[in-house]
């Protein structure tokens, strides 16, 4: 069939003008804009793509399939609030991987063209544009292609010159033969990874790159170290050194290319290797557990208060979270010249998480454990190792209302992060949500290192919501802040921590007027074992609930697996954040009058040694029926017309639901996973594997019970979704199982999307179905 367009007032939801690009540059006064695009065509997405080591690839270009540029570049000076275009630059060009130098001044960024990207930039006083090179950038893998050595020197990634691509045609030498390893290990299903010699070799050719060092005042480059497939590139905070991450051969057919064997190299500024840090094999057989490692060095970084210190961490429990360990990880450094024993640093009973350095005096470690939901923050002497770590913070992170939040840093001229501090050193600052029972409220505190108190310097004040973003790296007094109400849109302000004044950085409009109005109420309940539970009420604008008609619901939910019961029902929204309306999400069908049951509580407890999967279903029924009864009893909800839906693991769980209540006249699944044999190593917060459970896998397959699915249900899918687990056969076989039992449904296979949906056609087509199967 073609493509279809939902009713007006919905299809007015679609392809609202997204906000732009905001990058700020060191000097931090002036801030780099650039229009986000819209929704792509269906045209756009059939542009070639190669589906190699779990990466999609455009060949034409070297870049990632998919990605797509910004437009109408220009700064602003937030000083004198004037707004400059960048000048020099093709009018209807496309630009993509902006980046300030160091020092704030020039702005490099990349021109997209047809056969790929071209490096250019400009300086930040004059905006003057101009091209370095050919558009033989190497994007392949993603991230950012160039990394600026100083303002006008930086390091680019640009494609093998002289090499030949393989012929599209694979020859045909033979059958694709592998063998296992006799070495026991455990990875999800994942998508589009190698397949045959031809897929190396088309691998090969798009993921090896040659760097180049660019010099913009002569206009000339000159090679940069030894071509390979480089996956990071990272300087030291002095620049004279680097750390590079080189993918080895054999390549994996069994994992995509992040987990692929690697080295990591030590080179000086002018590119000489000077040292092989590590090799590490394929991540092919980690324990299954959640928190299984490498036993090799991992975790590379550079100390960022220093010049030239680098750091990784080591294993001492075998990689395996399930081996008894007293110290699990454990930090090693090297300085230069890098060629001594590596000096042993701190021990952690716990997995290693992140630094946050700040001074030799403080720097802070996190370790974590998913067994116990924990997340330690420990406080710790890079420069006297005979002070044990102190613990500043130990947080189940189930635990919302107890999150005492995250340390700020800024970033130095280096672009090195460090803690930023206050006090003249003696206190750090704390960024946090503020999930409470009445709703969020976000906040930043000020910690005191010596005493460990924490004083709250500002939080967010109803009825506005307001979100502390950062602060200013070179005038730390000051934070942008996102302030929203229900009915405003988010801006942007810069406000001062001290004085409290404030300079608006935005003013958008609010994009769909004709919902201003629509009502939002937090609905709180309780599930019939006592778990208090939560979601978001949003109703048309004259709807008043008890004296109106009921009205047709929409809920959409997306489970969520607790250890600890009084946890699962905390409230992690504001009443006073702005509705925002994506037309992914079921908010549109406001726009037909329907009321939408957003977000509702879907938690899947499991205390103690119980596993949460093996109540799902018990507890999702528990969960949709208590939601359905407050419905109902608050007079919104006409029980003849309520559906119900969800995307990916809500698609899942809709499918159990049709199948295990009676609660809905209809489902709507979208891009879901429904027979978990075929995910048999493991799903969402399940690390079991099938062989381990095979019981608990067959029965949370909604496919087992397809007979017991009476209601409608619409599956959605797109037809080249790459999630790991949730591949288009899963709709297509329950669709056939539904069609072959007699029950009614529809099967929508979206032509090449992906795990979400992208182009303009196929959004609004999906809301045309969804709106025809409730209507």
């Amino acid at each position: 069939m073609s493509y279809q367009i939902p009713s007006p007032a919905i299809a007015a939801l679609v392809n609202l003008k997204p906000d732009p690009l905001m990058l700020f540059g060191p000097e931090r006064h002036l801030i780099l804009l650039a229009d986000r695009p819209n929704y792509p065509s269906i045209q756009e997405l059939r542009e070639p793509k190669l589906k190699l080591a779990g990466r999609q690839i455009n060949p034409k270009s070297y870049t990632p399939y998919g990605h797509r540029g910004y437009h109408n570049p220009r700064l602003r000076d937030l000083m004198t609030g004037e707004v400059r275009p960048l000048s020099g630059i093709p009018s209807d060009a496309t630009f993509r991987s902006f980046s300030w130098s160091p020092n704030g001044n020039r702005i490099a960024f990349c021109l997209d063209t047809p056969t790929g990207l071209q490096l250019w930039s400009c300086q930040a006083d004059t905006l003057e544009c101009s091209s370095l090179g050919a558009a033989d950038i190497n994007n392949s893998l993603g991230g950012l292609p160039y990394d600026f050595v100083d303002d006008h020197r930086m390091i680019v990634k640009r494609r093998i010159k002289g090499a030949v691509r393989p012929p599209d045609e694979p020859p045909v030498f033979g059958p694709n033969v592998q063998d296992t390893s006799g070495v026991e290990g455990s990875n999800r299903t994942y998508t589009n990874l190698l397949e045959s010699q031809h897929d190396v070799d088309m691998f090969r050719h798009y993921a090896e790159a040659q760097l180049w060092l660019a010099d913009w005042t002569t206009g000339q480059e000159t090679a940069w170290g030894k071509p390979g497939i480089i996956s990071g590139l990272n300087s030291s905070p002095s620049k004279e050194y680097y750390l590079m991450t080189v993918v080895d051969e054999p390549f994996s057919f069994s994992v995509p290319y992040e987990k692929f064997a690697d080295k990591v190299v030590l080179l000086d500024k002018t590119g000489r290797a000077l040292t092989v840090l590590e090799s590490r094999p394929a991540m092919e057989h980690l324990p299954p557990a959640f928190g299984s490692v490498i036993t090799q060095r991992r975790r590379f970084t550079w100390r960022s208060d220093h010049p030239a210190q680098v750091y990784w961490t080591e294993a001492q429990d075998g990689g395996d979270p399930r081996n008894k360990a007293d110290v699990r990880d454990q930090l090693f450094y090297l300085e230069p010249p890098f060629t001594g024993e590596p000096m042993p640093s701190v021990q952690l009973p716990l997995r290693f998480g992140a630094i946050r350095w700040c001074r030799g005096d403080l720097a802070l470690v996190v370790d974590w454990s998913w067994k116990e939901r924990r997340q330690v923050t420990r406080r710790w002497w890079p420069e006297d190792l005979t002070r044990a770590p102190e613990v500043i913070h130990d947080h189940n992170w189930e635990d919302e209302y107890a999150d005492p939040g995250s340390f700020a840093t800024v970033t130095m001229r280096n672009d090195h992060t460090v803690l930023l501090t206050r006090a003249e050193g003696s206190k750090l600052v704390l960024q946090g949500q503020g999930h409470a029972d009445e709703g969020s409220r976000p906040f930043i505190d000020l910690y005191d290192l010596a005493s460990g108190d924490t004083e709250r310097v500002y939080q967010s004040t109803p009825p506005s919501y307001e979100r502390p973003l950062f602060f200013l790296d070179e005038h730390p007094d000051w934070f942008i802040i996102a302030r929203e109400r229900l009915t405003e849109r988010p801006n942007y302000f810069l406000r001062n921590l001290v004085t409290e004044e404030e300079i608006q950085l935005t003013d958008f409009e609010h994009p769909y007027p004709q919902l201003r109005d629509a009502k939002l109420e937090k609905v709180k309940y309780r599930r019939k074992d006592d778990v208090h539970l939560s979601g978001d009420l949003h109703m048309p604008h004259d709807f008043v609930p008890g004296e109106s008609a009921p009205l047709p619901v929409l809920m959409w939910a997306y489970p969520q697996e607790f250890k600890d019961a009084e946890k699962a029902g905390q409230t992690t929204s504001s009443p006073h954040q702005f509705t925002r309306i994506s037309p992914l999400s079921p908010l549109p069908f406001l726009a037909a009058g329907m009321a939408i049951f957003d977000d509702f509580a879907m938690p899947i407890v499991g205390e103690g040694d119980v596993e949460p999967n093996e109540t799902f279903i018990e507890q999702v029924q528990m969960n949709a029926k208590a939601a359905v009864d407050r419905l109902v009893e608050m007079g919104v909800a006409d029980p003849k017309r309520i559906y119900v839906g969800g995307h990916s693991y809500g698609a899942f769980m809709t499918a159990h639901l049709l199948a295990h209540t009676d609660l809905f006249a209809g489902g709507i699944a979208r891009s879901g996973a429904y027979n978990r044999t075929l995910t048999p190593f493991g799903f969402q917060a399940e690390e079991r594997s099938f062989w381990e459970v095979p019981d608990t896998y067959i029965k949370l397959s909604p496919f087992v019970h397809a007979d017991k699915i009476n209601a409608p249900l619409l599956l959605i899918h797109g037809e080249e979704d790459a999630n790991s687990g949730t591949y288009p056969v899963q709709s297509k076989r329950l669709f056939a199982a539904l069609n072959s039992l007699g029950k009614t449904a529809r099967l929508c296979l979206l032509p090449y999307e992906d795990h979400s949906y992208a182009a303009e056609e196929s959004i609004l087509h999906m809301l045309w179905e969804m709106e025809k199967w409730m209507g």
